[in-house]
Formats: structure tokens, C-alpha cells, sequence
């Protein structure tokens, strides 16, 4: 056991020889260390948690009628850009970070330190979003995370109300912007319908159809005006082979009676057929427009007989001619086979110039389908767009009142902003009683080296295990009362430094915990 035990009981003496080279280490390097736990601040975490609502009791009774955004995608959003530069200004500013007077590198540097300080947690599954703040300074650190928490909520809610009204301000231009084009739309399709009536009203025609249609009315026509000028033909015929008058006879008094005139017997006639015409037809139809053209012919032809016949020399009483009535009858039939003809000759000039008309209008009909088809589907779209944009903006004043009356709703601070009761680790009491025990054990470890470096033998047996050689002989060392008396001072103040050493960080550890509990 003594010879287990004998470098221990070697050792410890040598050591205690280099005491003073490691109290002095020990004290040098409590003193370091005392002062940088005096210059190490206490780091304190700040944190708060905000739910956000992301699943409406509203939602199914508005879907369909309001537009529902993604509320999760844009919280998301707002809180990946939270920590942006001109944010952490503004909480710079807000809780006085900076002295007065600080530079922009101080600025940038304490923008630096609170984008990597700052912790932003992110549960996408619950919808719960933790800010973190760790700083030296508690009411600095807990008035971070207020203002981030602030920041956070009102932004979101901010934001939303900033979607919406811009959404509504946007749907509101292009609903202006579309109104106008429908305006000139329908403009544009009025001139059209003005300019082209026929087209407008029935819509596109089958001119195919109306060309054989008027072919065939004027073929009718044409076979009714070739008989109608045979009869007439025949009727003057017929007029050339009777005599005009009967035998000549004396009215009473002495007057000689004139026969009517063929003229004045044809005007007669037509004003007849013409009062029959009126009678069915109004004054617009080809038989009536034809019938007053030749009446009006026959009397300016009346007109220039009777003004010629004032110049002849005034005839004789003679015998009176007698109208025979066969001849009479002929002519009257004569009067009317000429009208007859007129007519149908004005119904066969206004069909010819139908069909050019139609022909006119078949070889612009490729143009007016194409502008016709054109202008129905620029009015449809835009129409229809006008629509779906009305539709959108009362969808989007849903939204909107949605979120005025939500916006309050839709974030909920859950754990409001708080600091937590005690610093964060290593705490300065801790990182005293670490450099205590660091202190005393450099002391320990700078003896032991000493030792180690520069070895002594304070034993004659000692010295042989070591050189395993023979000891021949050795001297004792004989303490006089004086030196016996100088090692025990020294040995008392060894010890008085140790302990003041030790007791010193003890009461500075102890006087730190008073602190901090009060």
C-alpha cells in the first residue's frame, strides 16, 4: 500500500513547494475571468404566439357568392417577409435600439444581429405563429416582440383590407372601360340597322330564293302585260271598223249638241277605275302610281286641245252627230285595256328595278354578313364580359364586408407577449463558479507542471529508484525555530489568499442570486 501510495506522498510535497506559482496563476486568471463575467450580459428570450383563423364559419354560406381567398397562403407570405430590412427600421425606431446619434454601420450591424436574433416559427398544419426575440436588455427584448406582434396583426388585417379595396378599384375601372366599348358597340350596331334595314329587321336573307321569286312574279307580270296589249290592240281594231256617229239630227232651240271627245271619255274612265282602286289599295300601290300617271297625261293633253282651240274659226250651226253606241262602248273598253297596260307596265318597271336592287344588295351581302357577324360578336363578348365583371365587383363588395367585419377575427394572440423568468444559460452566477473552479484548478495544474518540469528528490530512496544507482549517504536538514516560524507564516498566508480567493467568488455568486430573486 506505502509503495502504491509513495509518488502520491512524493508528489504532493514537490507541489506544495510551487504553491506560490500557482496561487499567483490562479489569482490571475480569477481576475481575468472576473472581469469578463463582468462584461457578460444576461441574455433574455421574449416570445409570443398568434392563431390565425383561417377556417370561416362564413365560408360555406358565401361560396359562390363572395370570393374566398387563401388566407394561410397570405399569412404565410406576410410572415416569411416580416423580417425584412424596412420592418426591423421600423422596430428600431419604434423601441429606441439605437443611441442617438448612432452611424448607418451601427445600423446595419444591429440589422444584422436582429434578423439572425429575431425566430420566427411557422405551424402550418395548426396555424400558429411564434415570434422569438433573445436580448440583453429585458425591457428592450419584450418591447421587440410587442412591436413584431403589432406589426404582424395589423398588417395581416391591413392587407387584406388593402386586397380588397384595390381588387374593388381595379374591377370598378374595367367596368367603366367596358361600358364604354359596350356604348360604342351598340352605336356601331344602330348605324348599321339604320344604314341596312332590310337586313337588320329579318336578319340575313336568302337572296336565292327572293331572286326566283321575283323572276317568277315578273315573268307572270310580263305574260299579263303581252296580253293585256293584245286586247288593246285588238280593241282599236275592232274601234276602226264602226262608224262614230248615227244619223244627224236638229235639237231643240237651235243648238248643235258636240259629241264627246274620246279624251274626255278616257279621262272619265280612268277616274273611275282610279276611285275603284283607292277604294282597295292605298296610295302607294304600283296600279294606283300608274293610273294617276296616264290620267294626268290625258288631261295635259285635254289642256293643249282646248288652248289650240280657241284660234279656229267658229263653226257653223250644222247637224248634230249622234254618238253610236257600240262605238262608245269600244272606247271605253279601248280606255280601259290602255290603263290596264300602263299598270302592268309600271309593275313590271318597279319589279325589274327590285331584282337590280336585289342584285345590288346579294353582292354587298358577303361585306354586311361579315360586318353583321362581327359587330353580333364583339357585342357578345364584351357583353358578356360586363357581365361577369358586375358579377365580380358585388362578389368582391361581399368580400370586402367579409373582411371588416372578420378582420378582428382572423388573428388571435394566443400568448401575448412575455419574457421569460430567468435569463438564458450560462447565466452570470454559473460563469462565476466556473471561473472559481477554473481558477483553482490552472493553480493545480500549474504546480503539477512545475513539477513536472523542473523535478526535485527530497528522499535518499526516492533519488535510487529514480537513477537506479547506490545512495552512498545523505544529509538531514534541521529546522531552526526562526525558519520553522517563517514557514508557518507562509504557510497562513497561503492560505488566507486561498480563501479569499474562494470566499470572494463564493459571496460575488451568492450576492448575484439576491439580486436577481429581488
Amino acid at each position: 500500500m506505502n509503495d502504491l501510495l509513495a509518488p502520491l506522498f512524493n508528489l504532493l510535497p514537490a507541489m506544495w513547494e510551487k504553491r506560490w506559482w500557482g496561487l499567483a496563476v490562479a489569482w490571475a486568471f480569477a481576475l481575468l475571468g472576473a472581469v469578463g463575467v463582468l462584461a457578460y450580459k444576461e441574455r433574455y428570450m421574449a416570445s409570443a404566439t398568434v392563431y390565425v383563423d383561417t377556417q370561416s364559419t362564413l365560408r360555406p354560406l358565401l361560396q359562390g357568392l363572395a370570393v374566398q381567398p387563401d388566407v394561410g397562403q397570405q399569412v404565410t407570405m406576410l410572415a416569411r417577409t416580416l423580417l425584412s430590412p424596412a420592418t426591423l427600421e421600423a422596430v428600431i425606431e419604434r423601441d429606441h435600439l439605437l443611441p442617438a446619434g448612432a452611424g448607418a454601420l451601427q445600423r446595419r450591424l444591429l440589422i444584422q444581429r436582429l434578423s439572425t436574433s429575431i425566430e420566427f416559427k411557422i405551424n402550418g398544419r395548426d396555424n400558429i405563429y411564434q415570434i422569438s426575440y433573445i436580448g440583453t436588455d429585458p425591457r428592450k427584448t419584450l418591447g421587440v416582440v410587442r412591436t413584431l406582434i403589432d406589426v404582424f396583426v395589423h398588417r395581416g388585417v391591413a392587407n387584406n383590407e388593402r386586397d380588397s379595396s384595390q381588387a374593388l378599384r381595379f374591377i370598378d375601372s374595367q367596368i367603366a372601360l367596358y361600358k364604354t366599348k359596350l356604348q360604342d358597340i351598340e352605336n356601331r350596331l344602330t348605324v348599321f340597322r339604320t344604314a341596312h334595314p332590310e337586313y337588320s329587321v329579318r336578319g340575313p336573307l336568302d337572296y336565292n330564293a327572293m331572286e326566283a321569286q321575283l323572276q317568277g312574279q315578273l315573268i307572270t307580270l310580263q305574260g299579263q302585260l303581252t296580253a293585256a296589249v293584245s286586247a288593246r290592240d285588238a280593241l282599236q281594231g275592232q274601234l276602226g271598223q264602226v262608224h262614230p256617229t248615227l244619223a244627224p239630227s236638229l235639237m231643240p232651240g237651235g243648238v248643235v249638241v258636240a259629241a264627246p271627245s274620246a279624251i274626255d271619255l278616257r279621262i272619265d274612265q280612268l277616274r273611275k277605275h282610279l276611285d275603284d282602286l283607292l277604294q282597295r289599295y292605298t296610295d302607294a300601290y304600283p296600279d294606283v302610281i300608274a293610273t294617276r300617271q296616264a290620267l294626268a297625261r290625258l288631261e295635259a293633253q285635254r289642256q293643249r286641245e282646248q288652248q289650240a282651240g280657241p284660234g279656229a274659226a267658229p263653226a257653223q250651226p250644222s247637224y248634230s252627230q249622234a254618238t253610236n253606241p257600240v262605238y262608245q262602248q269600244l272606247r271605253i273598253s279601248l280606255a280601259q285595256a290602255a290603263a290596264n297596260v300602263a299598270a302592268l307596265q309600271s309593275q313590271v318597271a318597279d319589279v325589274r328595278a327590285r331584282l337590280q336592287h336585289l342584285g345590288e344588295q346579294q353582292r354587298k351581302m358577303p361585306g354586311l354578313d361579315e360586318q353583321y357577324a362581327q359587330l353580333n360578336r364583339d357585342y357578345g363578348v364584351i357583353s358578356d364580359s360586363y357581365q361577369k365583371l358586375v358579377q365580380r365587383r358585388e362578389s368582391a363588395m361581399l368580400s370586402r364586408n367579409q373582411d371588416r367585419s372578420r378582420s378582428q377575427d382572423y388573428f388571435r394572440v394566443v400568448d401575448p407577449p412575455r419574457l421569460g423568468p430567468t435569463a438564458l444559460f450560462p447565466r452570470r452566477t454559473f460563469l462565476i463558479a466556473l471561473v472559481l473552479v477554473l481558477a483553482v484548478a490552472l493553480g493545480v495544474a500549474t504546480s503539477y507542471a512545475l513539477v513536472m518540469l523542473f523535478p526535485t528528490y527530497r528522499t535518499s530512496r526516492q533519488l535510487r529508484e529514480d537513477t537506479q544507482r547506490t545512495v552512498l549517504g545523505s544529509i538531514t536538514l534541521v529546522q531552526t525555530p526562526a525558519s520553522l516560524s517563517r514557514e508557518h507564516s507562509q504557510r497562513r498566508m497561503f492560505l488566507a489568499a486561498s480563501a479569499l480567493l474562494v470566499i470572494g467568488f463564493v459571496a460575488w455568486a451568492l450576492a448575484n442570486i439576491l439580486y436577481l430573486n429581488h
